[in-house]
């Protein structure tokens, strides 16, 4: 496996705006959850490859090194909600 990144937002930005490859996503969730995305773009106008639901007080890995996720344009996360933390393990 190539050198691994790590991106972490805590509210709607780029986790990179070059094209990446996801390997894994850990979600970290406070005390009300809540929904999240991971678009393939630079400005949140591309498609969601990656979304999932983080439950209240929780944390969950999402293991994508066997099938990782190709982003052609650039990583952008969408949390709609607050009290999330998404870090996103990717190769540029």
């Amino acid at each position: 496996m190539p050198f691994v990144q790590t991106g972490v937002v805590t509210s709607d930005g780029s986790i990179t705006t070059a094209p990446a490859i996801v390997y894994g996503v850990l979600v970290a969730a406070g005390g009300t959850g809540g929904l999240w995305q991971l678009n393939d773009s630079t400005d949140d106008s591309g498609t969601d490859l990656i979304s999932g639901f983080a439950e209240a007080s929780s944390q969950t890995y999402i293991d994508l090194s066997q099938s990782p996720v190709q982003f052609s344009t650039g990583i952008r996360a969408d949390l709609p909600g607050s009290n999330q933390i998404l870090t996103v393990f990717y190769t540029s």
